[in-house]
């Protein structure tokens, strides 16, 4: 570890927030390190804001379901509204409703279960974004049925990324790294000595740590939703966190999906909603909205988008 290198770790969002610098002449080590924690704060303040694991101003939404309209911050129903649009961008591959369905997964896991058909076929019945009321003028959200359930788990920890990564800069750190438990956004200056090297998680690895490649990057964020965070191995089938919503199933067709791109919101958001379309569909989507990504998919073979391409050959 570089000596003049300044690290600082928190827990949240069920992992860990890490913070790396290489301080500058401007700041103190321990004026850095309070900025730092100040930064934590924020993540901390967005996970007790957006949570659905337990009682939280939007959780107040699922609890109110089928019943009334709940009332919320304009924060809270900006990136509900941001969701729905990308639901629609997506044709529904993105649908914070699938906690209908995930909350019914995150039961089973505590049991080392699979959920049964019909309980499948009864919480799918309630996946639909189409189906979430809002009201702008007076920032209510209403859920039109009882068992009806959103989650913000593939936007929001991207978002608090970048609130982070925001927070930081506006009190004038740079040369930084921010990772949210592998949402990663970094910060370099002009005269930085090298960038930034970011490792992709090997997807067919159990252990963490193991990389199955590595990328230089100076600014911007990048992010991998992958298929080893999984809920149950049974009868030889794995039963992973992505649920595609159309199946109230995990997807099958890739391992991972990394994506670059300037926030860590869009390449949390992007790399969760092209795992649940699939490598024809999500390679279509990719080249589409003119992002950076590449996928692998369960034969291990690597699928570039046509932006990752240029971008490769820009350093031959």
């Amino acid at each position: 570890m570089d000596r003049n290198r300044i690290s600082l770790s928190s827990k949240h969002m069920g992992g860990e927030f890490l913070f790396q610098i290489f301080p500058g002449t401007a700041k103190g080590h321990d004026e850095i390190k309070s900025i730092a924690h100040l930064a934590f704060d924020e993540v901390a303040r967005i996970e007790n804001l957006l949570t659905d694991f337990r009682d939280s101003p939007f959780n107040q939404i699922n609890k109110m379901a089928g019943v009334e309209a709940v009332e919320v911050t304009e924060e809270i129903f900006n990136i509900i509204e941001d969701s729905i649009l990308l639901s629609r961008e997506t044709n529904g591959a993105f649908d914070i409703s699938f906690a209908s369905m995930g909350h019914l997964w995150r039961e089973h896991k505590t049991r080392n279960t699979e959920p049964s058909a019909l309980e499948i076929r009864e919480a799918a019945e309630h996946i639909d974004f189409k189906k979430i009321q809002l009201d702008r003028e007076n920032l209510k959200v209403f859920l039109p049925h009882k068992k009806m359930r959103i989650g913000l788990g593939g936007i929001g920890k991207g978002y608090a990324v970048d609130c982070g990564f925001e927070f930081l800069r506006r009190y004038g750190l740079t040369n930084f790294y921010f990772n949210g438990s592998g949402d990663i956004r970094v910060h370099s200056r002009s005269d930085a000595p090298r960038p930034w090297q970011v490792g992709v998680r090997n997807p067919f690895s159990d252990d963490p740590e193991k990389s199955c490649a590595y990328f230089k990057i100076k600014n911007g964020a990048i992010a991998t939703s992958g298929n080893y965070n999984n809920f149950i191995h049974k009868l030889g089938k794995k039963f992973h966190h992505i649920i595609d919503p159309s199946t109230g199933n995990s997807t099958r067709d890739l391992a991972s999906v990394t994506v670059f791109s300037d926030s860590a919101q869009v390449s949390d958001t992007t790399a969760t909603s092209v795992m649940i379309m699939g490598r024809k569909a999500g390679l279509s989507y990719l080249n589409l909205k003119k992002i950076n990504a590449f996928m692998i998919d369960e034969e291990g073979k690597v699928h570039h988008s046509k932006r990752s391409i240029e971008a490769m050959e820009q350093h031959i």
